[in-house]
Order: C-alpha cells, then structure tokens, then sequence
C-alpha cells in the first residue's frame, strides 16, 4: 500500500510543476488601423514567465487594459522584422523603463534585429539623457537590452519552458522569418508567424495542442484582376493552404490570427470553408483582441475585462 502511495505521490509531483500556459491575444490584425484589431503580438504566461511574441501597434495598451504590467516584460520573440510586428517595441523598451523596469529586456530575432534594437533606442538619446538626469533619475540600468540572433531550434529554456524556432516562408522578399513553438512538457504551442504554406512548419506542429496561424482570403476574380492582391496571397497563408495544413498536423484547437479578409470575403464564410472541406473534427475560432485561453486538457477561452483593477 505504502509503495502504490509513493508512486501516486510521484506522479503528483510531476504533474504539479506543470504550469498552465494562458495565451492573450494583444493585438489580432495587420498593418491596417483598426482600433478593434490592433497588429500582431501574442502574450504567453506560464508560472511566473511572460514572454511576447511580436510586439505590434498598441500592444502596450492591451497590456495596460489587460492589467499586466508592461514594466514586468523582459523577452521578446519577434517572427519577423515587418512594421506590423514591431511599431511597439519602442513603447516596451520606454515606457517599460518610466514603469520601473528591473530586468534586462531580452529580444530574440532574425538576423538584423541587433541593428534594429540598437537604432531604434538610439532614436531616444535625448529623451534618456533627460529623463536620468535631475529631477527625474531614472534608473539607467532598466534599458539594459539584450539582443539575440536566432537559428532553427532550441533557443530558451527555463524549468520545463522550452521555446523553438523554426524557419518558415513569408515570401516577397524577407530573407528570414519564423515561427515558434512553446512547450511545458505536457501541452505545446504553435505561432505560426506570416508565413505562405509551410512544409517545415507542419513538421513542428504535428499533433499540437493550439495551433495559433496567419490567415489571408480573398474572391478569386480579385486575386486574377489585382497582381497586388496576387502577391499578398503569395505572401501569407490562404483558405485552401489553411485546410490543407489542418488535414496535415490535426491540433486540438486552431486560432486564426493576423487576419487578412478582402474583397468583402466575411469571416464566418472563410471559417464555413475550412470546417465544410476538412474530414477531422477540430475545433477552430478567429482570435480578437484581448482573448485569452488557458491551454490544458480542456481548453479555457474567455474575454480579458477591460478594466483595471486599480485605478
């Protein structure tokens, strides 16, 4: 009895340090301004670890009405260097700063992001200079920035934490771009970045719990008319891709993000498409901003109050 009791202890334990990993969506859309849709960038919390991957237009304000204090911040995962993913990087690095920021702000990227961090804090000498001066002497040592080029593989890990990189293929000219895939030992997750159909990507989301992917739509008569609309089909991941992808890797649960719907294609006739085309049963859902899931056997999904806490 004694023995069967160790080893139901030991069981336990294991699944005891498994911490859930709750994903926000902080920003759900593209370059395009849409105060319902603020561009990419995905919040991943488990235990005491946030990491931010993408940090696009306004994701400082999701935070903000999120009530997660931008000053507690210190990795980030861009998939790319697009506008769309990193207009708010200068938002983290300052903003998290006056907010008393501790930790060094780490920044894992493609090639060029060493040069992209080192520019763009540079933008705001002045403003540094000042604000560690008298009165205000800030503490110098919260800008400290670490920036790290990445390759395809293991490139953190803490505990059971682990996050991979993997290359996948944004097309019209961007030389390297990535997606992520995060695990805690027991549930794995897969930020596709922008990306076009992707063999390498379905090799590293076989079998995942939550599939969070790109998705682009648009009529067929536009897309033959407008080499425009042509290109940026080429660019990102269309409707027929996205069934093919699915059939190919079988996730529990499949987010749609970074949504690009034109020619008035609406998104219940492109989430009709994908479920009417498929054999599987999965589930499958757009993302919109301030979703939040808590990933586990069964999934959580629900709506981030607005409000804060404290005001």
């Amino acid at each position: 009895m004694r023995f069967f009791l160790l080893i139901f202890l030991f069981i336990f334990s294991l699944n005891a340090h498994a911490e859930v990993m709750r994903v926000l969506f902080l920003g759900t859309g593209t370059p395009r301004l849409d105060i319902e849709r603020f561009s990419q960038s995905i919040l991943i919390e488990s235990g005491d670890e946030k990491l931010l991957f993408d940090v696009g237009r306004g994701a400082a304000i999701r935070m903000s009405q999120a009530n997660i204090p931008i000053q507690d911040i210190d990795k980030v995962f861009l998939t790319h260097l697009h506008s769309d993913h990193t207009l708010g990087i200068s938002d983290l690095i300052m903003t998290g700063w006056v907010y008393q920021r501790t930790k060094k702000l780490k920044i894992f990227g493609p090639t060029g992001t060493t040069k992209f961090i080192y520019h763009l804090k540079k933008a705001f000498d002045e403003d540094i200079k000042i604000r560690t001066a008298h009165p205000e002497s800030l503490d110098p040592s919260g800008l400290i920035l670490e920036t790290n080029e990445i390759n395809e593989g293991l490139i953190y890990k803490k505990g059971r934490l682990e996050v991979f990189a993997f290359n996948v293929d944004h097309g019209g000219g961007v030389k390297e771009a990535y997606g992520y895939k995060i695990t805690n030992g027991e549930q794995t997750i897969i930020i596709s970045g922008d990306t076009n159909f992707s063999e390498n990507l379905i090799k590293y989301a076989k079998d995942c719990d939550l599939l969070i992917h790109e998705i682009a739509s648009a009529p067929k008569p536009l897309i033959k008319e407008s080499a425009k609309i042509r290109g940026l089909m080429n660019y990102h991941t269309t409707t027929e891709e996205m069934i093919k992808i699915l059939e190919l890797t079988k996730p529990r649960l499949t987010i749609l993000t970074h949504i690009l719907a034109l020619g008035g294609i609406k998104l219940e006739s492109i989430l009709k498409t994908i479920q009417d085309s498929t054999e599987n049963k999965f589930e499958i859902n757009f993302a919109y901003d301030l979703m939040a899931i808590d990933v586990k056997n069964k999934f959580n999904i629900y709506s981030v109050n607005y409000s804060k806490k404290n005001k």
